[in-house]
């Protein structure tokens, strides 16, 4: 195992590069969220499964590592295969987010990047064919950027071509949309404000009624569809707020479908099987998700997009904020954590501080868990912060 000299503040990255593809590989992370490594003890037959060590957090796979223990690792599209110490390196350098310091193994995306812009193409001209109707041909010339005729079909393919998504905002939208529902790449979730452009775009563009011409958001199985409701109900997941508004009907199926790419009598049918109820009265709203979550064509959230996330920002803010003290004070009220697990965690660091050493990965990974946090995220913030003051 290749150490290369530690740089202060950041997390360590294991890493390597496969000698068959030269693709960088990275600690694989199932769809629980555990990581998955073998006892070496267990010599030739480490890597069966009922000897795997499973650990929930990405700092405690590194300490395995270092004590020798191989962890499977994937370089996001291949299978994770069991890699040796010996073959690793361990790198302590920045990342841009948390994310990228390990991998999942991602389902497909559903279409292209360019087969949801081809829908959106269509669905411009089908808003200009409105205008049109509604307005004049001025006004719809306008709108789509040339001089556009709403009564002329014969060149449509020519009219597509020429329209300037650029030109559009909901181009942005739905490419950020794209991104944050089906992680086709690394990048980031979608943000509260292009979500709420997102909402309104939705509420207005999915209306049911007669189009002059038909727009691919008329169709739930059209690309430019299940891209805009599949952020949308991503973000609400994220938010806690997932069919809080809505009625489990056609819309709750709707929104099922976009996510995990089932149709709605699938749906049902393995509802049914889990026995999760689709009475609204009777809904279990964290059974449901988790459900979706664990579907093989839904990509897994992201570290900032867990149930946890917001909880944990909010007590890191604490903890940059005041003094321990009285952030431990404040974390306590804000969790609704009190209890033995927590008082002996804020006693191992403040014990730490009083010594004068460093608070290692143990005691804030400790903390984290007994306050409810993801340990991981905390770890990394407040290593940053306390190594900038």
């Amino acid at each position: 195992m290749t150490r290369r000299k530690p740089i202060p503040n950041h997390f360590t990255q294991i890493v390597r590069t496969n000698p068959q593809t030269g693709a960088i590989e990275r600690p694989w992370r199932q769809r629980d969220g555990h990581f998955v490594l073998a006892d070496p003890a267990h010599g030739a037959q480490r890597h069966h499964k009922e000897n795997a060590i499973t650990v929930p957090t990405y700092s405690e796979a590194v300490e395995l590592v270092r004590r020798g223990h191989p962890v499977r690792m994937s370089d996001g599209g291949s299978a994770a295969s069991l890699v040796s110490p010996a073959s690793l390196e361990l790198i302590d350098a920045p990342v841009e987010r948390i994310d990228d310091l390990w991998n999942y193994t991602m389902p497909e995306a559903p279409f292209s990047l360019e087969d949801m812009l081809s829908d959106l193409r269509r669905h411009i001209q089908s808003q200009a064919s409105d205008i049109g109707w509604t307005a004049n041909s001025d006004a719809a010339s306008a709108f789509i950027g040339f001089p556009f005729d709403p009564t002329d079909d014969s060149d449509d393919a020519q009219v597509l071509d020429r329209i300037d998504l650029d030109r559009f905002n909901i181009t942005r939208i739905a490419r950020s949309a794209y991104v944050s529902a089906f992680r086709p790449w690394s990048g980031p979730a979608i943000s509260e404000d292009d979500a709420d452009e997102l909402e309104q775009i939705i509420g207005g563009a999915t209306t049911r009624y007669g189009r002059r011409h038909p727009s691919p958001l008329d169709r739930e199985v059209s690309p430019l569809f299940r891209t805009l409701m599949a952020a949308y109900f991503r973000w609400q997941i994220v938010d806690g707020c997932f069919l809080s508004d809505e009625r489990l009907d056609q819309n709750a199926m709707v929104a099922i479908g976009a996510l995990t790419g089932m149709p709605a009598p699938a749906v049902r049918n393995a509802l049914s099987r889990e026995g999760i109820s689709t009475v609204k009265s009777k809904l279990d709203y964290a059974a449901l998700i988790e459900w979706i979550v664990n579907r093989r064509n839904f990509a897994p959230l992201r570290e900032e997009e867990q149930p946890k996330a917001r909880l944990t920002w909010r007590c890191i803010h604490e903890m940059h904020t005041y003094p321990m003290g009285e952030a431990f004070s404040n974390i306590r009220k804000i969790t609704g954590a009190a209890n033995d697990d927590v008082t002996m965690a804020e006693q191992a660091i403040d014990a730490a501080v009083a010594r004068g050493q460093s608070l290692g990965d143990t005691n804030l990974r400790r903390y984290a868990t007994a306050i409810g946090a993801q340990p991981d995220s905390f770890i990394l913030a407040l290593r940053e912060h306390w190594a900038a003051n």
